[in-house]
């Protein structure tokens, strides 16, 4: 290398010094690019891959994908398994000691008639005993309640060849979901123009516009006893789609004056469910509202009077008592002792 060359290289940092380049932001000419930009920015019009990465966030595996707002179809529960005849239960020959009391055996009558897969009426011929030998057994409460009733041993008997042969109760709550699956679109129709026309009852019909005398003043005579109003209870929340919660609100909308009750929750439907006796529970809110609600719908279907319901009417022809629940003393002579009869009376004898 030659003495200029040297002297060249020696004095290039000083020339970089006294002579810097143009600062960026006093640089009004064409972008500049590097080998590197060239590279990547294709021809014609457009942005480049970073710009357009920059404006369309990727999705990654580790980025949740974004949420869909198209509805999925429900899930259609299977259709229960149909109870098991009892011929084709004949052969199965339970040889074992009965184990369960009472209140467990009605626990499993009540699941089974709750389920809808079996009316009372169905099941008293399942198991050989008339439905009043069923009915009997079922008001009953207690362990060792009800142990006189050929019910008790006839339904232990069959429950045991149900379970000999795999066959599993289905829940109440399962059954009314395959029902209200299966009829979502009418379902929904229905409650709607039921909405509109005031119809909040789980029965699906409007009784708004059926008026009973006395209603204003939360003083409609009452011809039914509480008996009577237990069992139409029963049989009415054992109907498809009706819950407990729904029936308190409905009996609670029978109340107007200002006396009405705050709320009626299940915990007083379930008290009152489980009383025994044509006067027990009386006084209760639900007895007055559930036999308005009931005598409005009797209305609206245009369905006659009972036999029962006529005899009310001549024993107590101002509505029954409300304000006795059956626990008041009486005072009778030697030899003589009070009873109440299936119509709420007092007979002493």
């Amino acid at each position: 290398m030659s003495d200029n060359q040297r002297g060249v290289l020696r004095d290039a940092p000083e020339a970089a010094r006294l002579n810097p380049p143009p600062p960026a932001y006093l640089y009004n000419g064409p972008e500049l690019s590097t080998a590197a930009n060239k590279e990547n920015v294709p021809t014609g019009t457009g942005s480049p891959p970073a710009a357009k990465a920059a404006s369309t966030p990727a999705v990654t595996p580790s980025q949740p994908a974004p949420n869909s707002r198209k509805r999925k179809a429900p899930v259609t529960p299977p259709n229960p398994r149909p109870l098991p005849t009892s011929d084709e239960l004949e052969d199965i020959i339970i040889n074992a000691p009965l184990t369960d009391n009472c209140d467990q055996v009605r626990r499993k009558i009540n699941r089974t008639l709750d389920a809808g897969i079996i009316t009372k009426t169905a099941l008293a011929g399942e198991l050989g005993v008339s439905v009043k030998s069923l009915s009997g057994f079922l008001r009953e409460h207690g362990a060792n309640k009800g142990q006189g009733y050929s019910s008790y041993p006839a339904a232990w008997e069959y429950f045991k060849k149900l379970e000999a042969v795999g066959y599993k109760i289905p829940n109440k709550t399962s059954v009314a979901k395959k029902q209200k699956t299966d009829s979502a679109a009418g379902a929904e129709a229905g409650s709607s123009s039921a909405q509109a026309a005031g119809a909040s009852n789980s029965a699906g019909v409007d009784i708004s516009d059926v008026y009973l005398d006395g209603e204003e003043t939360d003083d409609v005579p009452v011809y039914e006893t509480c008996d009577e109003i237990r069992r139409k209870i029963d049989a009415y929340v054992r109907k498809p789609g009706v819950t407990m919660a729904q029936f308190c609100r409905d009996i609670h909308a029978q109340f107007h004056s200002i006396s009405r009750p705050a709320n009626i929750h299940t915990s007083q439907l379930t008290r009152f469910r489980s009383m025994m006796g044509a006067k027990a529970g009386a006084t209760s809110s639900v007895f007055y509202g559930a036999y308005v609600f009931f005598e409005k719908l009797r209305i609206k279907e245009k369905k006659p009077k009972s036999e029962h319901r006529q005899d009310m009417e001549e024993i107590w022809p101002g509505g029954f008592d409300r304000t006795d629940d059956g626990r008041k003393s009486y005072v009778c002579s030697a030899g003589k002792r009070p009873y109440m009869d299936h119509y709420g009376r007092i007979i002493i004898q």
